[in-house]
């Protein structure tokens, strides 16, 4: 049995239920619970709730457990299935391998400028900007056709109007061409905002966690090492028989046994 922490376990599932604006008996109905205990343990007035029952509630409204025993105030749940991710197999895999930083991709999916930085790349991929683009430099086409009429009228001018024509001949631009500009400056905005994150003096993590940190590391070794094969005096008096026979010397089976018994005796005496 877990026990519930007073006046605030009871507060947040009263929230999460009305802001599905159900009632205590369709949330009960829904989760094949008694209404009357619906509503005791929003009222704080259950001691205590089973492990089950909190699993039940997190499913069902889509949060943490971490979040309804007010150990965190983050709501959603870290252990959603991979495909909602909507992730490739293979960009899984990078991840899993370890072979992207997580902790920096975090950051960067987490700046505000994110969605917008992929909208625009999305843009660019598929050249969405460029017809638009297109009328643009049509527009810029026709006032330099128009500049160009005024000078044959206007000789005396051509030194100024085609010095017009190039500055708006420069302006002209496609989609795709626009679409990387801006995605330049928005991933860089992003670079800069991420460096001062990293300027700022991480915080070192508790004793309490580095004496967990060290077991885990602890077993993780022991683990390694009941996978590896042992290597013993046995081991290490075949090795030296090898290295005689090699030399050429000349022994028979039973000299090789006696041998190869008396390294061994050898050996365990040394340790």
């Amino acid at each position: 049995m877990k026990s519930l922490p007073a006046d605030n376990i009871y507060q947040r599932l009263c929230d999460l239920r009305n802001g599905t604006g159900k009632s205590q008996k369709e949330v009960a109905d829904e989760l094949n619970i008694q209404a009357s205990v619906l509503s005791r343990i929003e009222r704080g007035e259950t001691k205590s709730v089973s492990h089950d029952l909190v699993i039940k509630f997190a499913e069902y409204y889509n949060v943490s457990t971490d979040y309804l025993l007010c150990i965190s105030d983050v709501r959603i749940r870290r252990n959603v299935e991979l495909e909602e991710l909507g992730l490739t197999n293979t960009a899984l895999l990078q991840l899993l391998q370890g072979k992207i930083d997580g902790s920096l991709l975090s950051k960067m999916l987490e700046h505000p400028y994110c969605p917008v930085l992929l909208d625009t790349a999305n843009a660019y991929f598929t050249e969405a900007h460029n017809a638009g683009f297109a009328s643009r430099n049509a527009i810029i086409d026709m006032g330099t056709a128009d500049i160009k009429d005024f000078i044959k009228e206007h000789p005396e001018h051509r030194v100024n109007g085609q010095h017009d024509i190039r500055k708006l001949n420069a302006e002209k631009v496609t989609g795709t061409e626009a679409d990387l500009e801006k995605i330049k400056s928005i991933f860089l905005s992003m670079l800069k905002d991420i460096k001062k994150e990293y300027d700022i003096l991480q915080q070192d993590i508790s004793t309490d966690e580095l004496k967990k940190k060290m077991e885990s590391m602890k077993k993780q070794a022991l683990l390694q090492k009941k996978k590896k094969p042992s290597f013993n005096e046995t081991d290490m008096a075949g090795i030296v028989m090898g290295i005689f026979r090699n030399t050429g010397m000349d022994l028979d089976e039973y000299e090789q046994e006696l041998f190869q018994k008396l390294m061994v005796h050898m050996l365990q005496r040394k340790r």
